[in-house]
């Protein structure tokens, strides 16, 4: 699995293509309020989609009714993809927003020809049109459904807004679709979804649960230990140690970088040595955090969050939505890697009883004891996309066979070839890192404000000569 950003994306030329919906039953509105997260990031929108994206490769050109009829089948099979969101009309209730629901169980698709791209540039251009233009979560549907037809190879592409997926949801995106083109494309074209894939679980189920749970009690030990760790960065939000020039309230373009930190035999080595150490990959990689920032700052402690997903159940380890909750920690930087890994270890496990609180509970806990500088937030992701469904593959070996059907992906599924996740391009005013651990090592993406190039680069070198040594 490649992690990468819009601008990074190598694609080939050819006709892109797309598919949108016919007649559509505008449906209801749904008797639940959509989750923390999504009201965070829908009223933060202004108007603009964060999408994220996944794209694989196919043989030959596009085969589009088995693709239209993957698509058909596949956009019917997840709840998440029959919600849009719409602001309340009474003035009084502005700020409250609503799950529109679709009735997709008959939807159709018809294909367009969008246009012969004859560079990358233009294949760039192209898709973050349409996908700015499609994956609007005020409207229906919130996703874009295309291609790259090409004679020799051809690449399949879907792009959704942030508020109805997560980068989990890219992997399920990714591995169901590929399977049902795959036997779509065979000569008896009768697949199954059922038969094929594993039981979804429903997003808009885990939304009422979400709802339904009660705010913590003030003297909430949770509360108290959000209070504690916000309190730590001046009753603000955690924002990167590094000063990057750039005052608060400010927005820049966003800048990106995406770089292999370590290679698949460094990365398994890597591996080892923190198990011999008894601490975790992801606890070195927040060590690595820290100590960088001593090293450049002379600061020994860095706040941030990391996000965890919620898939605490084995029905929603398919399910395609937005299951993602924050936590808070403090790297302290102590002697070296090692004990400085060991330490955020132990710091682990209080923070993750921590993310059991939603960052809208928390915030409506602290009222004005908060108050954020930035609109970004320091925070450091990890994903191990071996993990995830449809595993992940060597580069070099796509079409060997993968695990997955039920609960796990059939042994007889071959994965899919040149997997790959894309997000937006737009504006930043802090960090985000996101690591990601694959069978072709370790790699790190990051977003971050132009002008502060340099100092992101410096800093992410600093890491990786960290992780680099024993």
């Amino acid at each position: 699995m490649h992690i990468t950003f819009l601008d990074r994306f190598e694609a080939r030329p050819g006709r892109i293509l797309q598919w949108t919906p016919t007649d559509i039953s505008t449906g209801s509105t749904y008797p639940v309020p959509p989750t923390s997260n999504q009201q965070l990031h829908l009223a933060g929108s202004r108007g603009d989609t964060t999408w994220l994206a996944a794209t694989f490769d196919v043989p030959g050109p596009i085969d589009t009714d088995a693709l239209k009829a993957s698509f058909e089948e596949w956009t019917s099979r997840h709840d998440a993809l029959s919600c849009s969101f719409s602001q309340a009309e009474d003035p009084g209730q502005s700020s409250a927003l609503f799950v529109d629901v679709a009735d997709v169980g008959d939807l159709r698709l018809r294909e367009e020809t969008v246009a012969d791209a004859r560079t990358p540039e233009q294949v760039r251009e192209l898709l973050g049109e349409r996908l700015d233009r499609w994956c609007n979560p005020f409207a229906f549907p919130a996703y874009f459904l295309g291609a790259i037809t090409r004679e020799d190879q051809s690449t399949v592409i879907c792009g959704f807004d942030h508020a109805i997926c997560d980068g989990w949801s890219m992997s399920i995106a990714i591995t169901e679709i590929s399977t049902l083109y795959r036997e779509y494309t065979r000569a008896d074209r009768v697949p199954i979804a059922s038969d094929l894939l594993p039981e979804p679980g429903s997003f808009l189920n885990y939304c009422f649960r979400e709802s339904a749970t009660a705010d913590p009690e003030p003297g909430d030990h949770r509360i108290a230990g959000w209070r504690s760790f916000l309190r730590s960065c001046g009753g603000d939000t955690p924002h990167f140690p590094v000063d990057l020039g750039l005052p608060a309230g400010t927005m820049s373009p966003q800048g990106t970088d995406t770089r292999m930190l370590l290679d698949a035999g460094e990365a398994e080595l890597f591996d080892q040595n923190c198990a011999d150490h008894r601490h975790s990959s992801f606890g070195a990689i927040l060590a690595s955090i820290g100590l960088a920032t001593t090293q450049l700052t002379g600061k020994r402690d860095t706040p941030l969050l990391f996000p965890v997903h919620t898939r605490r159940e084995p029905r929603h380890n398919h399910t395609f939505g937005w299951l993602v909750a924050n936590a808070p920690i403090t790297v302290t930087s102590m002697d070296n890697l090692h004990s400085t890994a060991r330490a955020v270890n132990l710091a682990f496990h209080e923070s993750l009883s921590l993310s059991s609180v939603s960052s809208r509970q928390v915030l409506r806990s602290l009222g004005p004891e908060v108050s954020p500088t930035r609109r970004d937030i320091f925070s450091v992701s990890y994903a191990d996309y071996r993990s995830m469904p449809g595993g992940s593959r060597p580069r070099t070996s796509q079409s060997s066979e993968s695990p997955s059907c039920k609960s796990q992906p059939c042994k007889s599924q071959p994965a899919p070839i040149n997997p790959q996740q894309l997000s937006r391009v737009s504006s930043a005013d802090d960090v985000q890192f996101w690591f990601s651990r694959t069978h072709d090592g370790l790699a790190v993406r990051t977003r971050f404000p132009a002008p502060a190039a340099r100092t992101v680069h410096t800093f992410l070198e600093r890491v990786s000569e960290i992780l680099s040594t024993p």
